[in-house]
């Protein structure tokens, strides 16, 4: 699961394009893109995408006390930052200093869902399956945020929908409005090659570092979705999906219904990664229905995140939808 190397200054500058509402991030990536040296230790970073890792990896250490004098310019660490267009210096320095940490860390890490708003797109999706009770496959799940989409207040365009919750999400609905219904869910099960432990300091902490420095609202978020997943039963599994979700969907009970889905997670597999997982979902249709939900930016070329859904192989595009949930744009004329 690796991005072919040498990571070259294309790719990190089409990564980029859609570092939206932080200018300190949009900055460094030219800084980056612009120095060989820093170019050299993003290039030895395995886990995909390069760019998301190197960045938390960053934020990470300076949440850990490693430097006052870059910290000065994230929002997340200090109430008034400093001008970005200051940071080069303590960047490069920072980083050329803290190669060998960043390079750690960012190895043994992954990007993994940490906002809990792009269940404005999924809980739509999931929506659109033909099962009124099921359970729930989340890949690449983290800390299972995404399985607690039933536990959260939306407020989508026009639509309100869902408990009295502590986590509000709240979205603009460009195309369709959201078609909600009750659903009952099962089991929840969240497969991920690094399960995060949300009692577990440095795990929340990656979590946060994940975020981007001025998305404050955001991080609060996290915190309070983190609270009410934790309350919700959740099963496990850590292991690349490759190998554990034909046994994840075997092991369900009966020939009930599931819903399989994954929000940028796909992203970190290459094309006959996914294929094979959706070979695998084919054949176990063979033994239960199987709806698919999947919010992913794939392509480096699409500006926003495709939203698609499908009980077949095939599978149809059913939107698009802002990374963090910002907005959706459906269009329910595309369903079979």
């Amino acid at each position: 699961m690796t991005l072919p190397a040498p990571m070259t200054v294309e790719y990190l500058q089409a990564w980029g394009r859609h570092t939206h509402g932080s200018p300190l991030y949009a900055h460094l990536v030219e800084l980056t893109a612009a120095s060989p040296e820093l170019m050299s230790v993003i290039q030895k970073i395995d886990h995909r995408p390069p760019p998301n890792v190197y960045f938390a990896a960053i934020q990470f250490l300076l949440m850990n006390g490693a430097s006052d004098d870059l910290a000065e310019f994230y929002e997340s660490l200090v109430d008034t930052p400093r001008p970005f267009s200051e940071v080069g210096p303590s960047f490069t320095e920072f980083v050329l200093t803290h190669q060998a940490e960043i390079i750690r860390l960012a190895n043994t890490r992954y990007t993994q869902t940490n906002e809990s708003r792009r269940c404005v797109a999924l809980m739509p999706a999931i929506m659109t399956s033909p099962f009124n009770r099921f359970h729930v496959v989340d890949i690449g799940t983290s800390a299972g945020l995404n399985l607690a989409f039933d536990k959260y207040r939306y407020e989508i365009g026009d639509v309100v929908w869902g408990p009295e919750s502590p986590v509000l999400l709240q979205a603009e609905a460009k195309g369709d409005q959201p078609r909600t219904r009750p659903v009952e869910v099962g089991s929840r099960i969240g497969i991920d090659l690094n399960v995060v432990n949300p009692t577990d300091p440095d795990d929340r902490r990656w979590l946060d570092a994940l975020i981007w420095p001025e998305h404050g609202e955001r991080r609060a978020r996290l915190r309070t979705a983190l609270a009410v997943a934790g309350e919700v039963e959740t099963e496990f599994v850590g292991g690349s999906v490759l190998d554990v979700l034909d046994t994840v969907l075997s092991d369900l009970p009966g020939h009930e219904p599931v819903v399989v889905m994954n929000s940028f997670a796909l992203i970190q597999l290459d094309a006959g990664q996914r294929e094979e997982v959706a070979s695998i979902v084919e054949s176990a249709r063979a033994h239960r229905p199987v709806y698919r939900v999947s919010l992913e930016f794939i392509d480096k070329a699409d500006d926003w995140a495709r939203l698609e859904v499908g009980s077949e192989l095939e599978m149809v595009e059913l939107g698009t939808a802002h990374p963090h949930g910002e907005w959706i744009d459906l269009e329910y004329q595309v369903l079979p």
